[in-house]
């Protein structure tokens, strides 16, 4: 029987050298006869609930742990440590650098500190007078000064970080242990998460756990490595009396140090009569693993594994069977104890997530309180909208139905804290979307305002958004403004309390390239062959793989990738390292919008950490969280920005509600979908639903949602039929006539997942619960429900129990259950075989030959399937952006444009293709004015300012939009002006944060033009003025080609002088450009044919040419980014199609030739 246990483990978790994932760790404990295991990464517990969870699959005993960055005060950090520094270097003369360098080698080899320190301070001992520094014992002054300097820095060394082993003895421990790896990353972090044993000991978090004395780098070894063992035995003690025990760790390496450790460790442990223990300090699951972990080793900390001044491991921290460890190491004592440890320990994880409670007062429950505000909702909705009044009855039993489902669910609170957060941004001016996904599903979310969107007008299902019949908690996506997602986070926090609210955090891994990438950086390959082993796998084959962690895998056996295979073979230890880093942890973030709130504090099951803004995040990511607290999703969409700010401009936030606008506006749909006007139209911009809305041409709300849903590339085969049947040009069949009603609206089409619950309902009988567990299936790609629930369908249970009899006698046929095939093992899971009772629908008179078609359509529509509720509400959104771009075009388009800065499509600036759309709207831009501009673009009407032109409005361009203008130079422009001169501005703004950069900057974009038009010589007046000498080379006069290159550099296209594109009429021929290609794509047509889209930056602005495969051949590789190109072709709307392709070297570069 194995009586070691390893309790000194790191996954993956540890960022910096931990190598093997969880699972590989628990099957080798399980491989090596291991009766126990624990986890103990550096400074974090992510780790845990998925160790917990794969140890107990195994028949592991799980023993949670940490092994912590240790400290004297965590509180003291940089500035402290740096003064304690400058001392040192200021009493000894010494250098920043060599002191750092000293202090980080004697931490691992204290033993060497009298060598080393020697070395450091020669030139001060050499300087200084023995006789100062000799003492009765009869020191000589080098000896008495290393002896003062080993003082210093030692008491120097406890404010920095050491490590010690933190293990949770019960539920209980694992809460504190939280706490305190918590608390060092919030308030301790400095390089590393930091506590100290007296916060562990002030706030009582030590008495559950088990500490033991860690590895080279823990304080215990420093002071006994040193010699310094009154003091080791002085923090045994106060470890002791810190927690729950401690125990000495030797650790079965041969290394040198660790060798002398372990021998003092022994005479630790009978002078102070301290248990011990033995460890491997395992990084890695087996022996093999170990080139593999020195790539990572390397790859973390910036290194090649070449270079030679690097961390390397020694070839010992796999984990070790109990006969390798006693091969060197057979102390009966240690390996004892780690088994005693493993009998002591007792965790497991909550079985449900925690529900929090929304704060009422009185006596009136949330159950109550939710009832009272439905209904008052619902009534409300009656007396506004005339259909909901002539169908109240309807309504009522449909709102009955829902409250008795949630409240007997236990959801009242839920649905309650939702309706209150955004009900509190709606009366803080925040604007708040109509919904997203299966919540507007719900009639109680749509009384409550949770929701604005009727799910009974538009034939949403309750049910997609709750099952009566499995208490899974409800899931409610709420998109807000930018402002207004951060300001509910902030009112979540004054609420219930800032430690019961927290950031969902994610946990981002090497993807297949990126591993590919990062492992031949590491080895030391050039980037080119690095570039094309990671490009051999080409985009498309990766959405295709279906297992994310494994994608080398499949793209090697891909015949559509065989370069792969080629570079695989060629690289064999590239490729095996690469493999093994795929899916391997490589960064931490947070949830776009995700948030948890407990009823408690949420340390209590969940550690927490800092994300880059200094938010609390969670260290668990989404999978896990979802098991243990509840989730609500606060979500930043920029098109309610838009919305919000084209009303605040239009003059009419406050008056006119945005949900209200009549949806199926035929205007909206001739002037914007139909005219193909569709930029800034959310969820409409992009050239695959723009080839979609051109063929459908939308007149109604209905059309939208459609749009929305197939708006993707897996139902892309289907868009055709569809607009073909809407258009009559193809017939309409429906599956069974019965389903007519159903897919009536779809054209006979699947095209929504509720159309396959009220399907199965109709066919099969299901209950509406039953019918939920179907979509999941399919809706998921599980393939065991998805098979179980539609054969249930279609046969009933009868024929299924008589079909799972067959199989169990198809398994008990196979001697070697391994050998059973995976579709036959699945439907012989026990889960697999309990069903209800149904009748089927072949037993309720349909087709069984219909019936399989629609099977194999349903199987099918799983990789497309789209939820109604949520197409809906996107739809909605969408026509409220496209209503506003209708009534009020210019506000929209200066909304657009501000909160549009900065953001790129395709590498191009975003403003600059909104500036081309007003003007083909007939909108002009106005140059950046200094004394007229605000921050953001904002819109000047007609009336307000008249240039006698064909316009419809001017938008004035924003001074934050400007390079090189802040946020705070804006604020210090407009407090002081207006302005008569640039020397006003230079006076006014005291120079400070209008610097003479800026300043330039605002005379080459034109913001003095309504001054003084001469730009150039406003430039050498003022540069003269500050004595730069650049004015000399500035010429008097300002012409064209001087705006058109002042605005393309500062602005990214020029406000002033129309290009020459815009000058050539549509379909000229003979068109030549001249640029630098910064972005080349080589995709494949619809018929399969190779093209490639081609950006090129012109002297003037950005350009998209479309090249065909002759050109592509004849130029092959050399036709690449980065390259310079003389393109002559056809002009295409905005596209050049390319008809011949030159590309620029030094002996034929021409680039006065830009476009002619």
């Amino acid at each position: 029987m194995c009586i070691h246990v390893h309790l000194h483990v790191h996954s993956e978790h540890s960022a910096l050298d931990g190598l093997s994932q969880v699972h590989e760790l628990v099957e080798r404990a399980k491989e090596i006869g291991s009766p126990a295991l624990a986890i103990t990464d550096h400074g974090v517990c992510g780790a845990i609930p998925d160790f917990i969870s794969s140890c107990l699959k195994q028949g592991i005993k799980p023993i949670p742990g940490c092994e912590a960055y240790m400290t004297k005060d965590r509180l003291l950090k940089g500035e402290f440590l740096k003064e304690k520094r400058t001392a040192l270097l200021e009493k000894y003369n010494l250098k920043d650098k060599p002191l750092k360098q000293f202090i980080r080698h004697i931490e691992r080899n204290p033993q060497d500190f009298e060598t080393e320190a020697r070395t450091l301070l020669m030139d001060w001992i050499m300087n200084v007078q023995e006789d100062l520094f000799t003492i009765h014992q009869g020191k000589t002054a080098d000896e008495q000064k290393i002896a003062e300097f080993r003082e210093e820095i030692y008491d120097y060394l406890l404010y920095d970080n050491y490590h010690l082993v933190l293990i949770a003895v019960n539920n209980q421990g694992l809460e504190d242990l939280y706490e305190i790896v918590s608390d060092a990353h919030i308030n301790g972090f400095y390089s590393d998460p930091r506590t100290d044993l007296s916060f562990i000991r002030s706030h009582n978090l030590g008495a559950n756990i088990i500490a033991t004395s860690a590895c080279l780098g823990s304080w215990l070894s420093r002071l006994a490595l040193a010699g310094r063992m009154d003091e080791a035995k002085a923090f045994i003690q106060e470890c002791k009396e810190t927690f729950h025990s401690f125990y000495l760790e030797k650790q079965a390496t041969m290394i040198p140090d660790q060798v002398r450790l372990n021998a003092l460790l022994d005479q630790l442990a009978i002078e102070t009569n301290t248990p011990k223990i033995l460890t491997t300090d395992v990084h890695y699951a087996q022996k093999d693993d170990y080139d593999i972990h020195d790539i990572l080793v390397a790859s973390s900390t910036g290194k090649c594994i070449h270079d030679e001044d690097r961390m390397r491991y020694a070839h010992e921290f796999w984990m070790k069977s109990e006969e390798e460890i006693r091969e060197n190491w057979n102390d009966e004592e240690a390996i004892a104890n780690t088994y005693k440890i493993a009998e002591l320990v007792n965790v497991s994880l909550p079985d449900k997530p925690l529900l929090p409670r929304y704060p009422i007062n009185g006596d009136e429950t949330s159950e109550q309180l939710l009832e009272k505000m439905a209904w008052n909702g619902l009534f409300q909705k009656a007396m506004k909208y005339a259909d909901v009044s002539a169908q109240i009855e309807r309504y009522s039993q449909q709102l009955k139905y829902e409250l008795g489902v949630i409240n007997k669910l236990g959801f009242a609170d839920y649905h309650l804290i939702v309706a209150d957060f955004i009900q509190w941004a709606k009366n803080n001016g925040y604007l708040v979307g109509p919904g997203r996904g299966s919540a507007a599903g719900s009639l109680v979310c749509y009384c409550i305002q949770i929701t604005t969107l009727d799910p009974i007008k538009h034939n949403l299902m309750f049910e997609r958004f709750l099952d009566p019949e499995r208490a899974e908690y409800p899931d409610i996506d709420i998109d807000f403004s930018y402002a207004g997602a951060r300001a509910v986070q902030m009112y979540l926090k004054e609420k219930y309390g800032i430690d019961r609210v927290a950031q969902i955090g994610t946990i981002g891994t090497l993807a297949a390239r990126s591993a590919i990438r990062k492992v031949g950086k590491t080895l030391g390959f050039d980037l080119d062959t690095q570039d094309g082993f990671a490009k051999s796998i080409s985009e498309r084959a990766l959405v295709t793989y279906s297992d994310k962690r494994s994608m080398l895998e499949q793209a090697y056996n891909d015949v559509n990738t065989p370069m792969v295979k080629v570079y695989a073979d060629q690289y064999p230890d590239w490729w095996k390292a690469a493999r093994k880093l795929e899916g391997h942890i490589d960064h931490v973030g947070t949830h776009a919008g995700g948030i948890v709130l407990s009823p408690d504090k949420i340390t209590k099951r969940v550690p927490l950490r800092l994300d880059k803004d200094a938010l609390e995040t969670t260290m668990f990511d989404m999978e896990w969280i979802e098991k243990l607290l509840v989730k609500f999703d606060i979500l930043k969409i920029d098109a309610l920005d838009v919305i919000k700010l084209t009303m605040e401009y239009a003059g009419i936030w406050g008056v006119v509600d945005i949900d209200d606008i009549d949806l199926n506006d035929p205007k909206v749909y001739q002037d914007v979908y139909q005219a193909l006007n569709l930029a800034g139209i959310f969820q409409c911009e992009s050239d695959l639903y723009q080839g979609i809305i051109k063929e459908m041409r939308p007149s109604s709300f209905d059309d939208i949602s459609v749009i929305v849903a197939l708006g993707r590339p897996g139902p892309m085969d289907l868009i055709p039929s569809y607009i073909n049947r809407k258009f009559g040009r193809e017939r309409i069949v429906y599956p069974v006539p019965e389903l007519e009603e159903i897919l009536k609206d779809t054209f006979g089409i699947w095209t929504y997942q509720e159309q396959i619950m009220k399907a199965s309902i109709r066919l099969g009988g299901f209950t509406r619960g039953q019918s939920n567990i179907l979509r999941k299936g399919i809706s998921k790609k599980k393939h065991d429900i998805m098979s179980k629930w539609i054969d249930l369908m279609i046969y009933g249970s009868e024929w299924y129990k008589q079909d799972r009899a067959k199989v169990a006698e198809i398994v008990a046929s196979y001697a070697n259950k391994d050998d059973v095939p995976s579709e036959i093992i699945i439907k012989y899971d026990p889960e697999y075989m309990k069903v209800p009772h149904l009748e089927g629908a072949v037993n309720r008179g349909f087709s069984e030959e219909a019936l399989l078609k629609i099977k194999a359509d349903w199987v099918k529509f799983g990789d497309y399937c789209f939820n109604l509720a949520h197409s809906a509400c996107y739809a909605k959104l969408s026509i409220q952006t496209a209503w506003l771009k209708t009534y009020y075009p210019v506000e929209f388009m200066a909304a657009l444009m501000t909160i549009s800065e900065g953001k790129k499509k395709e590498n191009i600036p975003k403003n600059v293709i909104y500036m081309k759309e007003c003007e083909e709207m007939k909108i002009k831009i106005l140059p950046p004015d200094i004394n007229r501009s605000n921050a953001s673009w904002t819109p000047e009407r007609k009336e307000n300012i008249d240039f006698g032109d064909d316009s419809i409005g001017y938008i004035r361009y924003g001074l934050a939009s400007i390079a090189g203008i802040s946020s705070d130079t804006v604020e210090e422009i407009i407090s002081k002006r207006p302005y008569e001169s640039v020397e006003a501005l230079v006076f006014l703004t005291n120079g400070v944060k209008v610097n003479k950069t800026k300043v330039v900057n605002l005379i080459k974009v034109g913001a003095f033009d309504s001054i003084n038009k001469g730009r150039n010589q406003l430039l050498r007046t003022f540069l003269q003025s500050k004595g730069d000498k650049k004015w000399e080379e500035i010429s008097a006069q300002t012409n064209k080609k001087h705006i058109l290159d002042y605005e393309r550099e500062l602005l990214g296209t020029s406000v002033t002088i129309k290009s020459r594109w815009d000058q050539i009429p549509e379909g000229k021929t003979d068109v030549h450009m001249t640029g630098v290609v910064f972005k080349y794509d080589v995709l494949t047509s619809k018929k399969g044919n190779k093209y490639a889209e081609m950006w090129i930056n012109t002297a003037e602005d950005v350009r998209k040419v479309v090249v065909f495969s002759k050109i592509i051949n004849k130029h092959g590789d050399a036709l690449r980014e980065n390259i310079k190109v003389q393109v002559v072709g056809k002009k295409q709307k905005d596209d050049l199609v390319c008809d011949s392709l030159t590309i620029m070297t030094r002996d034929n570069e021409k680039w006065e030739v830009d476009i002619a």
